[in-house]
This record gives C-alpha cells, sequence and structure tokens, in this order.
C-alpha cells in the first residue's frame, strides 16, 4: 500500500479551510473547537499508530489484550461523563461495553471468523468498541430524556400499583427502538449511498473486494448486535435510579 508523505497529509488539513472560513464568515464561533479537535485527532491517531506498530511487533497476546482493556476503560469514562445523573454510571458503561466485545470476540473465534491475533482483533474490537461508546452515551442522554417526557405517565402507573419495572417498560422499550434506528438506517443504504471504512480500507489495501464486504459484514452485523446489547443492559441497569 502506498505511503503518505508529511507533506502530503498536512495537505489534507486543506479541507479543514472550508468550515474554518464559514465559522468566521458568518461568526459561528466554532473555530477554535474545529483547531483544536482537528489538533487532537492528528496526535492520538498517530500516537495510536506508532503504538500498535509497537503491539505488532512484539506480537503478544497479552500486550494487546491490555491495550484493548485501556480502551474499554477511556471509553467507558467518557460514557460517564454523558451519564452523570446515574449512579455509577462508569460501572454501568464499563460493564456494558466490556460485554459486548467480549460477546464479539468468543463470536470471531468460536466460528473461525479470525484468528486471536493483534491484525485482526486489535483494529475490529476498536471498531466495536467506538460503537459501543456511542451507543451507550446516547442510552444515558435518551432515558433521561424520556423519564422527564413520560414522568406523571410513569407516575400515574405506580399509583394504580405498578412495579418499578412495570412502570418503565414503555420507557425501555421506546429508549431501545430509538439506540437501533440509526444501525437499521445505515443498514438499509449500506453499498447503494455509503461503502463502509474497513471495506474502504480494505480494497485500498490491495485485498479482494468480496474478502473485504465479508469483514465489512462481520463488523456491520457486530455492531449491530452490540448496539442492541449495550442499550438493554444500560437501560436495565440505569431505569432504577429514577427511583
Amino acid at each position: 500500500m502506498k505511503d503518505i508523505s508529511s507533506g502530503s497529509l498536512l495537505a489534507a488539513f486543506l479541507f479543514m479551510t472550508v468550515p474554518l472560513w464559514l465559522s468566521y464568515k458568518q461568526q459561528l464561533g466554532i473555530s477554535k473547537d474545529i483547531v483544536i479537535a482537528s489538533i487532537r485527532a492528528f496526535v492520538q491517531l498517530m500516537g495510536i499508530g506508532y503504538l500498535i506498530t509497537l503491539v505488532f511487533s512484539i506480537k503478544s497476546p497479552v500486550v494487546f489484550t491490555l491495550l484493548i482493556l485501556l480502551m474499554i476503560i477511556i471509553a467507558a469514562r467518557t460514557c460517564a461523563r454523558r451519564g452523570g445523573v446515574f449512579h455509577h454510571s462508569f460501572r454501568i458503561a464499563f460493564f456494558a461495553i466490556i460485554t459486548a466485545e467480549i460477546v464479539s470476540v468468543i463470536i470471531w473465534i468460536l466460528f473461525d471468523i479470525v484468528s486471536y491475533e493483534a491484525q485482526y482483533i486489535l483494529p475490529m474490537s476498536g471498531m466495536i468498541i467506538g460503537s459501543s461508546m456511542v451507543a451507550v452515551s446516547l442510552t444515558f442522554d435518551r432515558l433521561k430524556r424520556e423519564f422527564d417526557s413520560t414522568k406523571e405517565m410513569i407516575m400515574g402507573k405506580l399509583a394504580l400499583g405498578a412495579t418499578n419495572r412495570q412502570a418503565s417498560q414503555d420507557l425501555i422499550e421506546a429508549e431501545v427502538k430509538a439506540s437501533l434506528i440509526p444501525n437499521v438506517g445505515a443498514m438499509k443504504v449500506i453499498g447503494l449511498v455509503q461503502l463502509p471504512g474497513m471495506m474502504t480500507g480494505a480494497i485500498i489495501a490491495g485485498a479482494s473486494p468480496v474478502i473485504a464486504v465479508k469483514y465489512q459484514l462481520v463488523i456491520l452485523l457486530t455492531i449491530f448486535g452490540n448496539a442492541a446489547i449495550t442499550s438493554i443492559m444500560v437501560s436495565f441497569l440505569t431505569y432504577p435510579a429514577f427511583f
């Protein structure tokens, strides 16, 4: 695969001049955020690139497993900031994300989809953990908003003798359905409107398009399952905090 020179890589930042100019012209006040986000993305991605190169050279399952665990901890801490109104939000987020990751890796290994090697598990886990982090964060947000909007209905059910679980049933159902809408929508148009990242990257790297599609399907279906797993787990572990 062709390497990209440092100069060419820096030239890619020319794409950021458009939003910066629009922010300045329209006085949107997001120029600072754009610059900081761009610099952080550059530093973090280059750093993780060199770190993964080191992990690949060591070739130790323990090392890249610890790296995955660190990624899960960072993801859980990020989710905890969104779920600060709930007790033990970090523990809930960590438990949901690590459960989704373990289930995913077990299925990959059990059905011989990939071997437990850093080359496969690390990048695939990164996508899974990232999608799980988004699902957990959105679940925290939606649960709070849904509860605020349906509080009177829930109190009415409690007054009629319903348990906390029964009174929260509609809340949980609405949350789980909402969490799956983006994934369902993406699956309907994938390959027609969008060529997903893993597939595109594999093709650019020289892999057969059919093989690239197979790997993308594994990731796509895993992400969909994880969205359901994490959303359900977070919903059931979080709703008691409302009572």
